[in-house]
């Protein structure tokens, strides 16, 4: 259970330093997807690596939109052991540091995590869903599709 915590700390700070990096990364695997699109209009729906970036933006997105929503909490990964907003010892026994949606309304009553967050990934969320179950029907497709020969295509 201690790996496990240690795993997810790693992984959330991991997130946290680094949202700044993957959002522009996630914005180019974005925008590759809808260049493929438009060049390949008629077929590109048909194309598995197509709904694998679109898989990969929606993620890196996704990650840097919570790491972004994580840096903007008030309340959490504080030290100060004199702020009465700091999480104590028994309490975080019984709770996350990080609540799921991010939510931190801290001390003062006022959610200090920006109103955008939340839904923007629960929508990155769900593309990455939909994208990879499109990648996979896509790609079984493609494979239970026997290929054209060139002399069929040439008649």
């Amino acid at each position: 259970m201690e790996a496990v915590l240690a795993v997810a700390f790693v992984a959330a700070l991991l997130v946290v330093s680094t949202w700044w990096l993957m959002l522009p990364i996630g914005a180019g695997y974005l925008i590759s997807v809808v260049v493929t699109a438009v060049r390949r209009s008629p077929g590109a729906g048909r194309l598995p690596g197509l709904w694998a970036r679109l898989g990969v933006g929606s993620a890196l997105l996704c990650a840097a939109t919570a790491g972004y929503g994580m840096t903007r909490m008030t309340t959490s990964f504080r030290l100060d052991a004199d702020d009465p907003c700091t999480l104590s010892d028994d309490l975080l026994d019984n709770h996350p540091i990080i609540d799921w949606p991010l939510s931190d309304t801290g001390c003062r009553g006022y959610e200090s995590v920006p109103a955008f967050v939340n839904p923007v990934i629960l929508l990155l969320a769900v593309v990455f869903s939909a994208s990879v179950v499109a990648m996979v029907i896509t790609w079984r497709g493609q494979r239970a599709r026997p290929e054209q020969s060139m002399s069929t295509m040439d008649g």
